[in-house]
């Protein structure tokens, strides 16, 4: 067991390695990318800036003005920033993973002819989603420090998107792969994501949610990322060290897992696509 978890290691870490070595075809993908879902468009990349932008001012109507809600923290009563808070990092941990599901179907006719790096496409779509993540997060900070909750423990906010990272990635991995051989499933995973989604606590405290179901959600990696931005930025507190460890064990075992299996698949792409 101990020689097989040694083998096993040498070679996840040969495969990153190689990975990393293609960092300048990761960054021409990543341009492409961000060129070809704005560039050219009459607004361009100021569509960055309104679909968050609209979220925010969609929540504070439906949440603030129609229903009054008010969540249970001491520094901020905002149930639209509380939202808000918990859908940015969502929303590029579902955008990340189900673009990546059909990157390497969409780009058979570079893996068919040419030997193609294909691990760095979910790795691409990763980073070229940040932009519009980091477009939403600039526009929460500037709103935090008007309500004045802004403090230190921001500067933490890149350890936990880091791991997020890791996790699409992962999982962006993994269902790549699946998706060349088994075509439905981009199709599973849209519903996945719906159920995914509302085990999320978005919307929700987890302690709001009856015992019985607490250590389930508690279970959902997603949980420890929405509710270490919540701590950070909307408690201006440290997050909780158990939590964090969980994420990070969580990020971990998906991105090496992921990496696993895309790597003794990858050699089979050829031949389906």
């Amino acid at each position: 067991m101990g020689a097989a978890n040694f083998r096993l290691a040498i070679i996840s870490s040969n495969f990153l390695r190689k990975t990393l070595l293609q960092r300048h075809l990761i960054w021409n993908f990543v341009q492409r990318d961000l060129k070809t879902r704005y560039v050219g468009s009459f607004m361009g990349l100021f569509w960055a800036v309104i679909h968050p932008l609209v979220l925010l001012v969609s929540y504070t109507f439906v949440f603030s003005v129609i229903f009054e809600v008010r969540p249970a923290l001491k520094t901020i009563d905002n149930f639209a920033i509380f939202a808000f808070c918990g859908m940015l990092p969502w929303l590029y941990f579902q955008d990340t993973v189900v673009r990546s599901c059909t990157s390497v179907v969409d780009q058979s006719h570079l893996i068919r002819k040419t030997l193609f790096p294909s691990e760095i496409l979910p790795i691409t779509v990763a980073i070229s989603n940040l932009a519009t993540h980091l477009v939403g997060f600039g526009i929460l900070l500037i709103v935090l420090a008007g309500f004045g909750v802004l403090g230190w423990v921001s500067l933490l906010i890149p350890a936990y998107l880091f791991l997020l990272l890791l996790l699409a990635v992962g999982l962006g991995w993994l269902v790549a792969s699946l998706q060349v051989f088994l075509r439905d499933t981009a199709q599973v995973l849209s519903v996945l994501m719906v159920f995914w989604f509302w085990f999320t606590p978005i919307f929700y405290q987890v302690e709001h949610v009856p015992t019985p179901y607490r250590s389930a959600i508690q279970l959902n990696p997603l949980t420890h990322v929405v509710e270490g931005y919540r701590k950070i930025l909307l408690e201006n507190s440290l997050p909780d060290p158990y939590s964090f460890l969980l994420l990070l064990l969580f990020s971990l075992a998906v991105f090496g897992f992921g990496g696993f299996v895309f790597r003794n698949t990858k050699r089979e792409f050829v031949d389906v696509l």
